[in-house]
């Protein structure tokens, strides 16, 4: 279960490296959506990864 988080956490940040590299193509909601999932996502990993 832990790797599956990992595995969307990864595709979050990559995702999120691409909005900000490439300004424009998002809009802010989605950006921010991402920036503010991030954190919870790398969270989850560790915890479900250390229990």
């Amino acid at each position: 279960m832990g790797a599956l988080y990992l595995i969307v956490t990864l595709a979050c940040a990559a995702l999120m490296l691409l909005f900000l590299l490439r300004p424009g193509v998002a809009r802010p909601m989605v950006v921010w959506g991402l920036s503010a999932l991030l954190p919870l996502l790398a969270a989850m990993v560790v915890a479900l990864n250390h229990r």
